[in-house]
């Protein structure tokens, strides 16, 4: 009877043993593909060169004196510097 009672305990700890281990591999690779995601998100997705500096560079290419005392024009180029900024965040 004595050893009937080991055999059932140790098969509980084995089964509860399996079960945080599946438990806590399987959170590690949800927990990696979230931060894969968030980074890949970050820094990769949308930026190609093309978008990036050809905003900045139809932004800024026709100002003159003129256009800087302007307020469209600062208007514009303060807009433009924000996206450049924006675009290396």
């Amino acid at each position: 009877m004595c050893l009937r009672l080991v055999r059932s305990a140790l098969c509980c700890c084995c089964k509860l043993g399996v079960k945080c281990l599946c438990f806590l591999v399987f959170s590690t690779i949800g927990i990696l593909i979230i931060v894969a995601l968030v980074v890949y998100f970050c820094f990769f997705y949308n930026k190609s060169e093309d978008t990036t500096t050809k905003a900045y560079s139809d932004s800024t290419t026709g100002t003159t004196v003129e256009d800087l005392t302007s307020t469209t024009g600062a208007k514009a180029l303060i807009r433009a510097y924000l996206h450049n900024l924006i675009d290396r965040i």
